[in-house]
């Protein structure tokens, strides 16, 4: 599995950041990237364009990442 780091943009609100996501392709990774932006900034699917891979890395199960519910 790989970790991508995707940029992505609200054109809306002109907002523009980048969000992180651990799958087997490129393609899995971006589609739970888009729903993921989507539903962290309360918009809808067609109001998030998510960019260009930023970065690619390798996990090797001796990370450790914190999920959404852990770091509340």
């Amino acid at each position: 599995m790989t970790r991508y780091l995707f940029e992505y943009e609200v054109p809306s609100t002109g907002k523009k950041a980048t969000f992180s996501w651990i799958g087997k392709s490129e393609e899995e990774a971006r589609a739970a990237v888009h729903a993921k932006v989507a539903d962290f900034e309360f918009m809808e699917l067609d109001d998030i364009v998510v960019g260009k891979v930023l970065e690619a890395k390798e996990t090797t199960g001796n990370q450790y990442y914190e999920c959404e519910g852990c770091s509340a």
